[in-house]
């Protein structure tokens, strides 16, 4: 029906240009601005690093409280559930049906049962390097960044127990990772050849390199892939830029695109052609990217200053802001 519908008004385009009569555009063109209206804010307790949502909870992670759990039914009016503190530095977060993963700086993997949402119980553990500072779990597998011992695969069938399947060890720290499919793409911190590092990861006990991107100068941050395309922050000296890297061929990984608005792009959401930034200098920006060579801003708000990271459902922007806890904004 749609693409009928499609059809008949090209087909009644032409026939009016051939009989000579002008006529206005007759499809919408993208918005050239998008509004964010603030609808509430919640301490954390100390810094907030992490934020996921799922149904009406949010999960974020703070530096003081660890793992908090906030009811958000209400985006105005958003109340604090519960909390679990590990102790050490929780970094990042998974969830994972009645599960949290917590990655955490000091104490490794933490996995939390969060089925009661109103008292989150740690089930279980693993050390690792006691350095880890990301996960995604897929199925059974969690994929640990794990500093010095780089990339780790564990299997999480029994969250009370799990156990280690294999690693590919990086040249430096491994501080993020992103599974789309068959492949790991992470990034390599603090070493000579420092940067993005895809895995073929087809057979989990053993990991292999397909492809790598080193710019000189630069520190990649926090990646985001969406189809063929990867978009990060920029940390290196000087930086602070969305960067778009086409990934689509991972033995000829290129950059074609980038964005500056003199802030640091810590986190980033895509949805369809925006990408929406949680800049730590500059709260949320939105980036028009149907022109992945040319991005630019249509919208902002600067009422997020310090933000780490960012979560989006349902037309609602959840925003972790180190200095204020969670934000929250509707896109208008």
């Amino acid at each position: 029906m749609k693409s009928r519908y499609k059809i008949g008004v090209v087909a009644s385009v032409l026939l009016l240009l051939t009989l000579g009569i002008t006529i206005p555009l007759l499809f919408p063109a993208y918005p050239s601005s998008v509004e964010l209206t603030m609808l509430g804010q919640i301490g954390t307790g100390g810094e907030t690093w992490d934020v996921e949502v799922v149904e009406d909870i949010v999960y974020v992670l703070d530096s003081n409280d660890g793992l908090v759990l906030i009811n958000v039914s209400d985006p105005a009016n958003p109340v604090r559930l519960s909390s679990y503190d590990g102790g050490g530095g929780p970094m990042a977060l998974d969830v994972v049906g009645e599960y949290v993963f917590v990655a955490d700086q000091f104490d490794g993997l933490e996995i939390v049962d969060v089925s009661d949402s109103t008292n989150p119980i740690e089930i279980g553990s693993y050390p690792g390097s006691e350095a880890a500072y990301d996960v995604q779990v897929i199925g059974d597998l969690a994929y640990l960044a794990d500093w010095n011992d780089g990339l780790v695969i564990l299997n999480v069938s029994d969250p009370t127990n799990p156990t280690y399947l294999a690693r590919y060890q990086t040249t430096g720290s491994c501080i993020f990772v992103r599974v789309v499919g068959q492949l790991a793409y992470i990034i390599d911190h603090q070493s000579y050849n420092a940067g993005l590092r895809i895995l073929n990861i087809s057979d989990p006990l053993h990991p292999s390199q397909v492809g790598t991107h080193m710019p000189s100068g630069v520190i990649l941050w926090n990646p985001v892939v969406v189809g063929n395309y990867l978009y990060c922050g920029n940390h290196g000296d000087g930086g602070g830029e969305l960067r778009i890297i086409d990934v689509s061929s991972p033995s000829d990984i290129v950059q074609i695109g980038s964005f500056s608005n003199g802030g640091t792009v810590f986190a980033i959401w895509i949805v369809e052609n925006l990408a929406y930034l949680a800049d730590y200098q500059q709260g949320v920006i939105i980036v028009d990217i149907s022109d992945l060579s040319n991005p630019t801003m249509v919208g902002r708000s600067s009422n997020g200053g310090h933000a780490s990271n960012i979560a989006i459902a349902d037309s609602i922007v959840y925003l972790a802001s180190r200095a204020d806890g969670l934000r929250i904004f509707q896109i208008a």
